[in-house]
């Protein structure tokens, strides 16, 4: 005996009903999701390349790509797209210690400051401190007329310095300004040098800070040192007490940079001598020597 089953026609969902059903769960997956929570949304890995006196930060456009999709699927939906997916701009942050809290703000960006940093296909590069300026509205006199123009204004942010070790964050924020990554979330953890291009001639070696202070900030997030610049691409350098003791040689470049830095025409030394011993404070004698055997005769102070 054959078995009938029969389904009730009102237990068979419409196609309305169920692709309603489809969109809300969509909607509330997408509105629940870490990223929507702006948990995966942040700048990516930044790099920054150093020169005289000078930084270039460069990143990707994938927070803006990311909130681009985000809106289109919202539209899509019909959906109205909340504040936090409405791309606002950049902040570029800059600061001498590995500490995010102390960091300053070097400029904040809108879209329409994209004369101030730089749009190449899917790459961004902000450079420090060429891009540190606003552009604003002054009154100016043009003939008879006073007319407001639109005009470069320099911040006037101190730095970056040669030698100095600092270290840079990108965050955004959104259509409000509030700021949506935080600085952690695209960051320098090793500090850059900005450096001096490396000279040819011997006679332009100097050493900086000089005096050094024991005491001196110059050293406060990577250790007691001093820094002989404008070196040739290669050199060695030699260094005495005042009674022709030698305390220490250095070569350039220096073979163990990533501890304590060699850096273009830079030399790193963290004042200790041949023994691994800190010395003491007074003058000490300096000879630089080329590699074509040219040398180089200068002293320095250290201060307690």
């Amino acid at each position: 005996m054959s078995q009938q089953i029969r389904y009730h026609s009102g237990s068979v969902p419409s196609p309305l009903l169920l692709l309603f059903v489809a969109c809300c769960l969509l909607i509330f997956s997408l509105l629940s999701s870490p990223v929507a929570a702006q948990e995966a949304i942040h700048p990516d890995f930044l790099d920054v390349t150093c020169g005289d006196r000078i930084a270039t930060l460069s990143w990707s456009s994938a927070v803006e790509d990311r909130l681009a999709e985000i809106r289109d699927s919202l539209a899509a939906l019909g959906q109205p797209v909340p504040n936090q997916f409405k791309f606002g701009g950049y902040e570029f942050w800059r600061g001498e210690a590995p500490d995010t809290s102390r960091m300053m703000l070097l400029r904040k960006f809108t879209r329409r400051d994209s004369v101030s940093w730089t749009f190449r296909g899917n790459l961004r590069q902000f450079v420090d401190p060429d891009s540190i300026f606003e552009i604003r509205l002054v009154r100016t006199q043009i003939g008879f007329d006073s007319v407001y123009v639109r005009m470069r204004v320099s911040l006037d942010v101190p730095g970056p310095f040669n030698g100095l070790g600092y270290y840079y964050a990108v965050t955004y924020f959104d259509s409000t300004g509030t700021r949506r990554s935080a600085k952690l979330d695209c960051y320098t953890f090793l500090p850059v040098h900005p450096v001096a291009e490396q000279d040819r001639s011997i006679e332009r070696v100097w050493v900086v800070p000089n005096p050094y202070h024991i005491s001196s900030p110059w050293d406060a997030s990577e250790g007691r040192r001093i820094q002989f610049i404008n070196l040739p691409p290669r050199a060695t350098v030699k260094i005495y007490t005042v009674s022709g003791e030698l305390v220490a040689s250095l070569e350039h470049p220096d073979p163990d940079y990533f501890n304590y830095g060699s850096f273009g025409g830079a030399r790193n030394w963290d004042l200790t001598n041949q023994y691994g011993e800190e010395v003491v404070p007074g003058v000490y004698i300096f000879y630089a020597e080329g590699e074509g055997g040219e040398q180089y005769k200068g002293h320095f102070v250290i201060i307690r």
